[in-house]
């Protein structure tokens, strides 16, 4: 696998597997719908009877004349309708805001998964760059080595030096071994997020420095934020709007329910004397009158429910605005940061540069050079770290702005 960001980005979405099983949740609130539509659709039963009096003989009073009880049997349908139901009519709309709940939340989750692979894809970038920053300067020291102990078997060096420089490349080949395990577990995570086995190779189409364009970073940060757009709060607010519809439906509960049924009998094996109509029907109204306080109680409940919703989502306005300040301020904090590394950086080359000059003029001393060369990397690893805590600070003020695409 070749993956740009995006590439990476839309593999997850497609193939994550927590993002699977949210998913799988509209599917199931879709049931839900049918489910309650389908209790005001008719209902219609049909049943088979077959009953015997072991040929009973029943006697007339005042009367010698007797008759055999003859076996019976029947074949019946039943069609029930329910004519009004204020309670299932909002039951209906309950379920189906149900479901645009079920489906804001995928939203919510894709959008964490998005941001867990930015984090990842940026971490590896920056993690390869700095790999490839001591590699570099791993072959570059070992050369340095090779010349000191050429030095000393001429007479110009003194043992020490090679000493120095040996640890020194000592230390590096170490570094580079624990970065290359830190890659690695970086990229399995990365194949966790995108739902890839464990050892599929991943290869990152993309460099770093496409995505340091500070243009972007200043643009983002005088960006004005729509709270509206946010998936917590458009789930918050659909959240409130099921609530209200919770307490109609308890309000609905006063309310009388009308339905109707209908009952066709055939009768297979007759008695002699049948008096039971084929057909029948009738309409019933159901009036609730007292329940005990339970409706009252259950409707108090729910409106207090909807009081708690409501605070809820003021509170989490006011939480998301001031997160939307906290990611400004760490985004610019960032970017003022990752511009002053990026100086630091020019001139520790610089400085690593003439050291190494003047060490093979024998100006300077192997301990100047190490210590030269300790400043650069150490000036690479905190331009690195500028590097992916500007790319997100970016990634977390985009996700409050539901803008990762």
């Amino acid at each position: 696998q070749r993956l740009t960001l995006e590439q990476a980005v839309n593999f997850a979405v497609e193939h994550n597997k927590e993002l699977q099983a949210s998913q799988m949740n509209i599917e199931l609130r879709n049931k839900m719908v049918t489910e309650a539509i389908s209790q005001g659709l008719p209902q219609i039963n049909g049943d088979l009877n077959y009953s015997t009096n072991f040929r009973y003989k029943m006697s007339f009073p005042g009367s010698e004349s007797s008759t055999v009880l003859k076996d019976q049997s029947s074949v019946g349908v039943t069609v029930n309708q329910l004519l009004f139901s204020g309670e299932w009519i909002l039951g209906i709309q309950t379920s189906k805001i149900a479901k645009l709940i079920a489906s804001q939340q995928v939203d919510v989750t894709e959008l964490d998964i998005k941001e867990t692979v930015y984090n990842s894809y940026y971490t590896i970038l920056v993690s390869e760059r700095l790999m490839e920053i001591v590699k570099q300067n791993l072959e570059n020291m070992s050369q340095i080595q090779r010349h000191t102990e050429n030095m000393l078997a001429a007479g110009t060096a003194e043992p020490t030096d090679v000493d120095q420089i040996r640890i020194t490349v000592g230390q590096l080949k170490n570094s580079l071994l624990a970065m290359q395990r830190t890659v690695d577990v970086n990229y399995n995570l990365l194949r966790l997020q995108l739902g890839l086995q464990a050892g599929t190779p991943i290869t990152l189409a993309d460099q770093l420095d496409n995505f340091l364009e500070v243009g972007n970073f200043l643009k983002l940060a005088g960006q004005e934020f729509d709270i509206n757009q946010n998936a917590q709060y458009k789930l918050m607010e659909t959240q409130e709007e099921l609530q209200k519809k919770m307490v109609g439906l308890k309000k609905w509960a006063y309310s009388p329910t009308i339905s109707a049924n209908y009952g066709y009998t055939y009768k297979i094996l007759k008695p002699s004397l049948d008096f039971s109509p084929k057909h029948s029907a009738t309409i019933t109204m159901s009036i609730p009158i007292f329940s005990g306080l339970q409706r009252k109680a259950q409707l108090d409940q729910e409106k207090i429910t909807l009081e708690q919703t409501t605070l809820n989502k003021s509170l989490l306005a006011d939480q998301l605005n001031l997160q939307e300040e906290q990611y400004k301020f760490a985004l610019k904090n960032a970017l003022e940061d990752y511009n002053l590394q990026s100086e630091n950086i020019q001139v520790a080359r610089k400085v690593l540069e003439n050291y190494q000059y003047k060490y093979n003029a024998g100006a300077v001393s192997s301990l100047d050079l190490t210590q030269a060369n300790n400043n650069y990397l150490t000036a690479e690893n905190n331009y690195t770290s500028a590097c992916l805590t500007l790319l997100q600070a970016q990634t977390q003020l985009e996700k409050l702005y539901n803008e990762l695409k």
